[in-house]
């Protein structure tokens, strides 16, 4: 009698399906970990997009404020659905330096009118936080 060779026998269909299923696990645990990659990559580059202009407006705003006797400004903001808020505190307020007056041949102090701020900026966007230091110059028009 010959022997039936027509079709797969069953260990060899569930071979196949065992490499099957691993390739297409091992396929989408990729896929999955390059979206989170790209979600996370868009949320840092819509932070960083925002940047200028929020650091635009907190300049703008320490330097409306800067003239006031204060030693310590806050503020918080959104722009372009991420939010913001900001904390500054001075570090210094001084002169420029001194300049000979020609007429009288004197040193003559300039006003105190320069102030150093230290600021401190949070940042969110969709759960996401930064923070950012950074200093700040303000001036009196004097």
């Amino acid at each position: 009698m010959g022997s039936k060779d027509n079709g797969f026998t069953l260990i060899e269909v569930l071979v196949a399906a065992v490499i099957l299923f691993a390739s297409i696990a091992t396929v989408s645990m990729i896929y999955r970990g390059a979206f989170l990659s790209s979600e996370k990559a868009n949320k840092h580059v819509t932070i960083s997009g925002v940047m200028p202009s929020i650091m635009a407006n907190i300049r703008a705003n320490i330097r409306a404020q800067g003239n006031s006797f204060e030693s310590q400004l806050s503020n918080q903001g959104n722009a372009w659905n991420v939010e913001y808020k900001w904390q500054a505190n001075l570090v210094q307020h001084k002169s420029a330096p001194q300049r000979l007056d020609v007429d009288s041949g004197d040193y003559v102090n300039p006003p105190m009118k320069y102030k150093l701020w230290q600021v401190e900026l949070d940042v969110q966007y969709q759960y996401n936080t930064k923070h950012y230091q950074f200093y700040e110059m303000s001036w009196s028009n004097e």
